[in-house]
C-alpha cells in the first residue's frame, strides 16, 4: 500500500471533539478524509463557563426535583427482580465519627507564646486536634482499650479473641480523671478562669478546623475592688506593683457576680432611659436593683454560699481553695442537670441519687402529641397512659421499665424502640426468653420494619437495623466483643420476669451488667411487687435513670369462677372476691357428698392443699418415668383409656369435659384454653374427646387447606408420622394440644390455627402462657398444683395471673373469663384468695457463678469478677448501703478511744479480758454437764471450796460452801474472799452495813489484832456443842472483813459454780449463820488464805477422770483447759483489783467498738460478698486443671471452655483435651455428644454398641473426677449429682441412628422420649457440634474440625430442621 496504515479512529463513523471554554466532549460525524488527531472546536459553539454556569447547571441537572406525572405506560411496569430483597449490604461496622477540638490552655498562658508581631499577640488561635467522637462525648464505645474493629465475619457473633466493650456504669479511675478533664480542665478546676473573667484577655475567634477567625475583640475587664483578707482581717488590696501574690489572700467571690450584673443592668437602664422619660427612671431603678437581687439570689443556690455570711475566708494553703472551687462547680453542675420531671413520692437514696423514676407527669400524657410532634411511628389507635409515657420517655433517649398485664400493649413500647432505631439510623435489639416468642415477634414485625432474627440455629439477616434474639445469643455477643454492638441503640428485654427462672435467671442479670453506656435499656414486664426495686439496681448498675411506668388496669377485666357438678359460681369480678359464690359452690359440695358419708370416708373438705380433682399430687406426674412417654399412636388404648382418680367415683375423662365445653358454647364462652401440667394429661384429655365436632364445615376446609400447605414442605414419610396425623384429626374437630412434645411445625400450625379461632378447645401446658401471644375468650385450670421439676406445689400467684391474662381477646371481648375446675373438693377461700387476689411473685435474684463466666473476665485485665459479683441482683442492698457505711466508718475512725489507766504499773487488763472470754466459752459447755453428773452432788457438801462466780460476771472468787439448797432455800449458801480490806476501803459499794444484824457482830474492817490469835486457837478449833437448825438469821449477802480479809456470804445457784476444789475445810455452821461471831468468821476466812498458796492461786480443781468420772473425752480437755484459764486469771495482777469492773468496762466497749469496725470493713469489702467463697473455690479448680495460671491469666484450655455455651463447660472440655472423641466415627461423636445437651432424666436405658458403651464411661468417669476436684476445693457440688445433672445418656442411640440416616418415624420407637423433646436436642447439638469445631480450631486440631463437619451436616435434615412457619410464611 502506498498510503499510511488508517488508525484505529477512522474506523469509526464519528469522532471525540472538545467544545467550550470548559473543554465538554461531543462527538461529531468522521470528517473525510479522516483525521486521526481530534480537532479542537472554536468556543464561540458554547457560552463561556463561569461558576455561576457550573452551579446552575448542577442545579438543574441533579437538585431541582421534578414532580413525575404517571402515565399509562407506568401503570404496566413491574420489576421482575426485587431488588431491595437481594441486597446484602456488607457487614462492616459503622466507620469511626471523628471531630476536631480545641487544646484548651489557661487565660494567663495564651499571650506567652512567642509571636511575630504585636498585633497576633491579642489573638488567641488555639491548636485543633482530631479526636474520636466516643472520646469527645465519652459515650462509652469504645472497649476496655482502643481497638479496631474486627473481621467482617465476626461482625455479628465476635470472636473470642476481640475484648469486651466496657460495661456501662463500670468505675474507672483514669477515665472518671479524664472525663472531669474534658468537662473542667485543670485550670478551670483550680481558679485561673476567675483571671479570665476579671482581667480580660484575649478570646478565641477562630472556629476549628476553620482559617478565617472573626474579629471580636478583647474580653472586657472588670474594674473592682476586691475585699482581702489575711489571717480572717480584712486588709488592703496590694497594688499592681507589690510583690505581694494574691495566693496569700482570700477573695469575695459574690463581688464578682454583684460587679458583673450591677454593670449590666445599668447598661440596661442606660439604654432604657434614652427612649423613656425621666420620671420613670427611679422606678426603672428599683426594678433593676430588685433584678440584681435575684440574680444574687439564684447565684447563692447555685453555689450553695451562706447568704449570710457575705465573706468568705479561706486559708493559706492552696488545696482547700480548691476544694471550695470545686463544691461550686458541682453544684453548679448538678443543678443544671437536675430532673424536672421527678416524682414527689421517688425519696432519695443512701448516696443521695434516685434511679427509679416512678411514674410520669399528667402533662405528658395531656400534651403528648404537643410534645412528641414528630412521632417515628403512627399507631392505627389511641395510646393508653403507660404507653405515652414510655414512648415520650424513648424520645428524650431515656431507658424505660414498663410493667402491665398480659395483653395490655407494651409491644408497643418495643415497636416505638425499633421505630426510634430505624430513624437514628442505629439498630436495636429485642431478646427473648423462649425460641418461640423470637420466632412469632420476628413475623410480627417483618412487615414495618428491617428485621433479622439470631437465634441458635437459625441467621435471617444479621446485618438489619432491627435484630431479634435470645437472651443467651446477646449474652454470647457482649462477651465475645462484636462490633454490632457498637451501631445499638436500644435493647428490649420481653418478659423481664422471667429473671426468676432458677436455669436462665441468671442470663438476663449478666447482660444487663454487660451492656455498655451507650445502649438504652427497654423492660417489658408483668406486673410484680417490687418493680422499682429492680429498676434502682438496674440504674445504679448502669449508672443512668430508668423511668418506671406501669398500669395495674387489664384492658378486659376478668370473672374468676369455679366449675362443680356442672355448675359455674362466680367467687372473684374486677379484683374482688365474691364471698357469697364460694359459700353457694361449698353448699352443694356438702350437698352432694352428704349422702356418700355413711358408705365411706370421702375427702375432708377444707383440707389446706388447694387442687381441684387431685389428692396430693398432681394426676400423671406420679410416675414420672415411663409414664411421660408421649402416646405416638392414637390408637383405641391411648384414646379410650381414661385417667381414673385414686379417690371418687371412677368415669371417663370425656364425661368431666363435654359438660364443661358444653356450657361454655352454650354461653360463647369459646375458644378457651385449658392449662393441664402434664404432657400426658394434655394428650389424655384431647383424645378422650373423641366424640365431639366443634367446627363448622368452612372452618373444617380452612384448617384442612392450611395443613395441608404446612405440611406440605415435609417428605413422604414424616408426613405420615403418628403425630401429625393424630394432630390433623384432633384440629379438624376445634380440638388442639400444645406441649413441649409435640414437633416445633405441629406447635406451630397449633398456633397459628389458634388465633385464626377455628380451634375451640386448646389443652395446654403453661408455656403458652409464656411463649405466645393468642389470647383466648376462656381460660380454664385443670388443677391449681403442678410438679415444678423437684416436687408437687401449690401453684403460685404470678403463675396463676400469668395464664390467667391469656383470657379476653382486646377489642372482642367485654370481659375474659377464668375457670377453676373442681373435681372431687373445693379448694380453701384463704387459698383462692391469696392466688387470685394476692401479690405476684417478686423478682428474686438466680445469680450463680459459672466457669464460662469467670473465664471470660479473666481474659480482660481491667474487669473483675467481683465487679460482676458486686453489681448483682443479689448483693443490690448491701452495695446500695455502702455510702452510709463508709460515712460510718469515717465517724468511727475518728472517735477518740479511752485509754485505761492501770494503778498497779502497766496494764494488763486486756490479757485478762482475753482469758476471761475464753474462758467463759468453755464455762457454758462445761457447767451443766458438770452438775448432771451424779459424782460431782457428793463433793458438793459443806466445807467443799469452789470457785464462785463475782457479781460483776468480770471476776471469780475463792469461797466455801456453808449450807446445801433445802426446801426453804433451794440455792448454795457460800462465803467467798472478795478482797484484802484495803480494797474494801477503796471500794465502799462492795460493803455494805447490815444494820439489822443480830448480836454484837458489826459490819466494818474488823482485823483481829495478830498477838491475840493465839489466845482464842481453842476457840476456834472447838465446834459449837448446839447442833444447828438449819435456819439463817443473817440478811444475804452478808459483807464484812475479816483477818485483813473481804468476806460475802450469799446464795447462789449451781450455775454459778465455776470450780469444784478437791479440798475442805471446818466450818462452824451455827456460828456462821444462825448465831453469826466474828471470831467465826475470821477463823473460815484465815483457812480459805491458807488454801491460797501465794494469795491468788486456787486450790487444784477435781480430777475429771478420777474423781468426777467423766467418759466424753472432749469434755475432759474442755475441762482441763477451762482450770487452766482460771489459773491465769488468778496469777494475774488485775485479778482481785477495785478498780477491775470498771476497767472491764472499758474493754468490753473498745471490744466492741473494734468488732464493729471489723464487721463494718468487711462488709465494705469483696470478701463479703456472698458467692465469694464459692468463687475462690472455683479459681483453685481453674488453676488446678490448668485453665488458668497462678496469675490468673487464661490458658489455651481455658479458651477453649469459653467456647462452649451448649454444654457444662468443664466436661466438655476435658473430653476434648482426653482426645475422648479420636476413635469415634463422627456418627458416634455426635452420639455421645448429645449427652450434654439432652434435658430429660427418666428415660429408657438405650441400647448402645460396645464403642459407644466404653465412651459413654469415659466420658461419665471424666464427670465424677472434676466433681470430686470440685468437692475437695469447697466448691459445693456433689460428684454423683453433678455427673447425673450434666451427662444425659437417653438419647444416645437415637441421635446415633439419625446419623446414619435412619427415618424420623424409626429413631422414635427406640425410646420413650417424646417428638419434641428429640427435635429439640438435635437441633442443639447442631450448635454444641459448631462449638466443638470452633474449640478445634484453636486447639489446632484439623481432624477433629473435618469430623465436626461431618457430623454437622450428618444431623441437618428432613424434619428435624423444618424451617419455622413464622419465618418462612405460609
Amino acid at each position: 500500500m502506498d498510503g499510511p496504515a488508517p488508525s484505529p479512529a477512522s474506523e469509526v463513523p464519528f469522532r471525540i471533539s472538545f467544545s467550550g471554554h470548559c473543554g465538554h466532549l461531543r462527538l461529531d460525524p468522521t470528517p473525510h478524509p479522516p483525521s486521526p488527531i481530534p480537532d479542537f472546536v472554536l468556543p464561540p459553539a458554547y457560552p463561556p463557563g463561569t461558576p455561576n454556569t457550573l452551579k446552575e447547571y448542577l442545579e438543574t441537572n441533579y437538585l431541582n426535583p421534578e414532580l413525575h406525572l404517571p402515565t399509562a405506560a407506568d401503570s404496566g411496569r413491574v420489576w421482575d427482580v426485587d431488588w431491595f430483597a437481594l441486597a446484602r449490604p456488607p457487614l462492616e461496622p459503622s466507620a469511626p465519627r471523628t471531630m476536631l477540638a480545641p487544646v484548651w490552655e489557661p487565660p494567663f498562658r495564651r499571650c506567652r507564646r512567642t509571636v511575630q508581631s504585636a498585633s497576633e499577640s491579642k489573638v488567641w488561635d488555639p491548636e485543633s486536634v482530631q479526636m474520636d467522637m466516643a472520646e469527645v462525648f465519652d459515650s462509652g464505645t469504645g472497649g476496655i482499650t482502643p481497638r479496631m474493629p474486627g473481621p467482617a465475619k465476626d461482625f455479628v457473633r465476635g470472636s473470642i479473641n476481640n475484648r469486651p466493650f466496657r460495661p456501662g456504669g463500670l468505675q474507672d479511675e483514669t477515665a472518671d480523671a479524664a472525663g472531669l478533664e474534658k468537662a473542667f480542665p485543670e485550670a478551670a478546676r483550680n481558679g485561673d478562669w476567675v483571671r479570665e473573667l476579671m482581667s480580660g484577655g484575649p478570646a478565641q475567634v477562630a472556629p476549628p478546623g476553620f482559617r478565617n477567625r472573626l474579629e471580636l475583640g478583647q474580653l472586657k475587664e472588670y474594674k473592682s475592688q476586691w475585699k482581702c483578707f489575711r489571717d480572717g482581717e480584712l486588709v488592703e488590696q496590694p497594688g499592681p506593683s507589690s510583690n505581694d501574690t494574691m495566693e496569700k489572700y482570700s477573695v469575695q467571690f459574690d463581688d464578682l457576680f454583684k460587679i458583673a450584673w450591677e454593670e449590666d443592668a445599668t447598661n440596661k437602664l442606660s439604654q432604657e432611659s434614652d427612649v423613656q422619660q425621666s420620671a420613670e427612671d427611679e422606678g426603672t431603678g428599683e426594678v433593676g436593683k430588685q433584678n440584681i437581687n435575684l440574680l444574687q439570689d439564684v447565684s447563692g443556690t447555685i453555689t450553695k454560699l451562706d447568704t449570710e455570711k457575705q465573706e468568705v475566708v479561706v486559708k493559706k494553703d492552696v488545696p482547700e481553695t480548691q476544694t471550695d472551687l470545686d463544691q461550686m462547680l458541682s453544684s453548679e453542675v448538678q443543678d443544671t442537670r437536675r430532673e424536672s420531671g421527678v416524682s414527689s413520692d421517688d425519696k432519695p437514696t443512701q448516696d443521695g441519687k434516685v434511679w427509679a423514676l416512678v411514674g410520669g407527669d399528667e402533662d405528658i400524657v395531656t400534651n403528648f402529641y404537643q410534645l412528641v410532634p414528630d412521632m417515628a411511628i403512627e399507631f392505627p389507635f389511641e395510646l393508653d397512659k403507660f404507653q405515652k409515657e414510655a414512648i415520650y420517655y424513648l424520645e428524650k433517649g431515656e431507658s424505660v421499665f414498663v410493667a402491665a398485664h398480659t395483653s395490655a400493649g407494651k409491644t408497643v413500647v418495643a415497636e416505638y424502640a425499633f421505630a426510634l432505631a430505624t430513624k437514628h439510623c442505629t439498630r436495636a435489639v429485642y431478646t427473648a426468653p423462649i425460641k418461640t416468642i423470637s420466632n412469632q415477634k420476628y413475623r410480627d414485625f417483618s412487615g414495618k420494619f428491617d428485621v433479622g432474627l439470631l437465634t441458635g440455629d437459625v441467621s435471617i439477616r444479621p446485618e438489619a437495623t432491627c435484630l431479634i434474639m435470645t437472651t443467651e445469643i446477646l449474652r454470647s455477643m457482649l462477651y465475645r466483643g462484636a462490633d454490632i454492638i457498637r451501631d445499638i441503640e436500644w435493647v428490649i428485654f420481653d418478659e423481664v420476669h422471667y429473671v426468676n427462672d432458677a436455669e436462665r435467671g441468671v442470663v438476663w442479670e449478666e447482660v444487663i451488667i454487660m451492656l455498655p453506656k451507650h445502649i438504652n435499656i427497654v423492660l417489658l414486664s408483668a406486673t410484680v411487687p417490687n418493680t422499682v426495686e429492680f429498676a434502682d439496681w438496674i440504674g445504679r448498675t448502669k449508672q443512668k435513670k430508668i423511668r418506671v411506668t406501669s398500669t395495674n388496669k387489664r384492658p378486659v377485666p376478668l370473672e374468676h369462677c369455679l366449675f362443680y357438678s356442672g355448675e359455674v359460681y362466680k367467687i372473684c369480678e374486677r379484683e374482688t372476691f365474691l364471698t357469697q359464690g364460694f359459700r353457694e359452690a361449698k353448699d352443694t359440695f356438702k350437698k352432694k357428698n352428704s349422702n356418700k358419708l355413711g358408705v365411706r370416708t370421702g375427702p375432708k373438705t377444707g383440707t389446706s392443699a388447694v387442687h381441684a380433682g387431685t389428692q396430693g399430687k398432681n394426676p400423671d406426674t406420679s410416675n414420672r418415668g415411663r409414664d411421660q412417654k408421649y402416646p405416638k399412636h392414637h390408637n383405641a388404648k391411648s384414646g379410650a383409656t381414661a385417667l381414673q382418680q385414686s379417690s371418687g367415683p371412677k368415669r371417663s375423662e370425656s364425661s368431666f369435659w363435654m359438660p364443661l365445653v358444653n356450657n361454655l358454647l352454650k354461653k360463647s364462652l369459646v375458644p378457651v384454653v385449658i392449662f393441664c401440667f402434664s404432657k400426658n394429661r394434655c394428650d389424655k384429655s384431647a383424645d378422650s374427646m373423641f366424640g365431639a365436632d366443634l367446627t363448622s364445615s368452612s372452618e373444617k376446609s380452612e384448617i384442612r387447606v392450611f395443613c395441608d400447605k404446612a405440611f406440605s414442605r415435609l417428605k413422604g414419610s414424616d408426613r405420615n408420622l403418628p403425630q401429625v396425623l393424630g394432630i390433623q384429626s384432633l384440629l379438624k374437630r376445634g380440638i388442639g394440644v400444645h406441649h413441649a412434645g409435640l414437633l416445633p411445625i405441629v406447635k406451630e400450625v397449633v398456633e397459628m390455627l389458634f388465633c385464626r379461632g377455628v380451634i375451640k378447645v386448646l389443652f395446654s401446658t403453661e408455656t403458652f402462657a409464656m411463649g405466645v401471644n393468642a389470647p383466648a375468650r376462656t381460660v380454664v385450670f385443670d388443677s391449681l398444683r403442678k410438679f415444678d421439676g423437684k416436687e408437687h406445689r401449690k401453684l403460685l400467684p404470678g403463675e396463676y395471673i400469668q395464664m390467667a391474662g391469656r383470657a379476653g381477646r382486646r377489642g372482642l371481648d367485654n370481659i375474659g373469663t377464668v375457670i377453676i375446675m373442681c373435681r372431687d373438693e373445693i379448694p380453701e377461700e384463704s387459698d383462692l384468695k391469696n392466688l387470685i387476689v394476692g401479690k405476684p411473685t417478686r423478682l428474686e435474684s438466680q445469680f450463680r457463678l459459672t466457669y464460662t463466666m469467670i473465664l471470660h473476665l479473666l481474659r480482660v485485665e481491667e474487669l473483675k469478677v467481683e465487679d460482676m459479683l458486686k453489681r448483682s441482683f443479689a448483693e443490690f442492698h448491701a452495695q446500695k448501703n455502702l455510702p452510709e457505711k463508709e460515712k460510718l466508718l469515717l465517724q468511727m475512725l475518728r472517735q477518740p478511744t479511752r485509754t485505761i489507766e492501770c494503778i498497779k504499773g502497766e496494764p494488763s487488763i486486756e490479757e485478762y479480758y482475753k482469758t476471761a472470754l475464753e474462758a467463759e466459752a468453755h464455762r457454758e459447755f462445761i457447767t451443766e454437764a458438770i452438775m448432771q453428773l451424779p459424782n460431782s452432788q457428793q463433793f458438793l457438801t459443806p466445807g467443799r471450796l469452789v470457785v464462785v462466780k463475782s457479781e460483776s460476771d468480770d471476776d471469780h472468787l475463792l469461797g466455801a460452801i456453808l449450807k446445801n439448797p433445802s426446801t426453804t432455800l433451794k440455792k448454795y449458801v457460800v462465803l467467798v474472799l472478795t478482797g484484802d480490806c484495803t480494797s474494801s476501803a477503796l471500794a465502799p459499794e462492795l460493803s455494805n452495813k447490815n444494820e439489822n444484824g443480830p448480836g454484837d457482830f458489826q459490819q466494818g474492817r474488823f482485823i483481829i489484832p495478830k498477838g491475840k490469835r493465839g489466845m482464842d486457837d481453842e476457840y476456834f478449833s472447838s465446834a459449837s456443842t448446839r447442833k444447828g437448825t438449819g435456819v439463817i438469821n443473817i440478811n444475804l449477802p452478808y459483807k464484812g472483813d475479816a483477818s485483813g480479809m473481804g468476806f460475802e456470804v450469799r446464795a447462789i445457784e449451781n450455775k454459778e459454780i465455776m470450780s469444784i476444789c478437791n479440798c475442805k475445810i471446818k466450818i462452824d455452821q451455827v456460828r456462821l449463820l444462825e448465831e453469826p461471831n466474828k471470831a467465826a468468821y475470821s477463823r473460815t476466812v484465815q483457812q480459805l488464805i491458807k488454801e491460797q498458796p501465794d494469795g491468788t492461786k486456787y486450790p487444784p480443781a477435781l480430777d475429771a477422770i478420777k474423781d468426777l468420772k467423766m467418759r466424753d473425752m472432749d469434755l475432759v480437755e474442755s475441762y482441763r483447759a477451762y482450770h487452766r484459764l482460771l489459773q491465769k486469771m488468778s496469777e494475774n495482777k488485775c485479778h482481785g483489783c477495785i478498780k477491775l469492773k470498771e476497767h472491764i468496762s472499758l474493754m468490753r466497749e473498745q471490744q466492741k467498738y473494734k468488732d464493729q469496725l471489723i464487721e463494718l470493713q468487711f462488709q465494705m469489702s469483696d470478701e463479703a460478698l456472698q458467692h465469694m467463697p464459692e468463687f475462690q473455690g472455683r479459681i483453685d479448680v481453674l488453676k488446678v486443671i490448668h485453665y488458668i495460671d497462678s496469675d490468673l491469666v487464661v490458658q489455651l484450655k481455658g479458651r477453649v471452655a469459653c467456647e462452649m455455651n451448649s454444654g457444662e463447660e468443664l466436661i466438655s472440655t476435658e473430653c476434648l483435651f482426653e482426645n475422648q472423641l479420636d476413635d469415634l466415627e463422627p456418627e458416634e461423636a455426635v452420639a455421645i455428644m448429645s449427652a450434654f445437651v439432652f434435658q430429660q432424666r427418666n428415660t429408657l436405658e438405650p441400647s448402645l454398641t460396645p464403642k459407644l458403651a466404653e465412651a459413654k464411661n469415659r466420658l461419665y468417669d471424666t464427670a465424677i473426677k472434676l466433681g470430686q476436684l470440685q468437692t475437695q476445693l469447697k466448691v459445693p457440688v456433689d460428684p454423683e449429682e453433678y455427673a447425673r445433672d450434666n451427662l444425659k445418656f437417653g438419647l444416645v442411640e437415637v441421635v446415633y441412628e439419625w446419623a446414619k440416616g435412619t427415618p424420623f418415624a424409626d429413631i422414635c420407637e427406640l425410646t420413650d422420649v417424646s417428638e419434641g423433646l428429640i427435635v429439640r436436642t438435635i437441633v442443639r447439638l447442631d450448635e454444641t457440634c459448631r462449638e466443638f469445631r470452633n474449640a478445634a480450631s484453636i486447639m489446632g486440631n484439623s481432624a477433629l474440625y473435618k469430623k465436626m463437619e461431618i457430623a454437622s451436616n450428618a444431623i441437618k435434615r428432613d424434619i428435624v430442621f423444618a424451617a419455622s412457619l413464622y419465618v418462612t410464611g405460609i
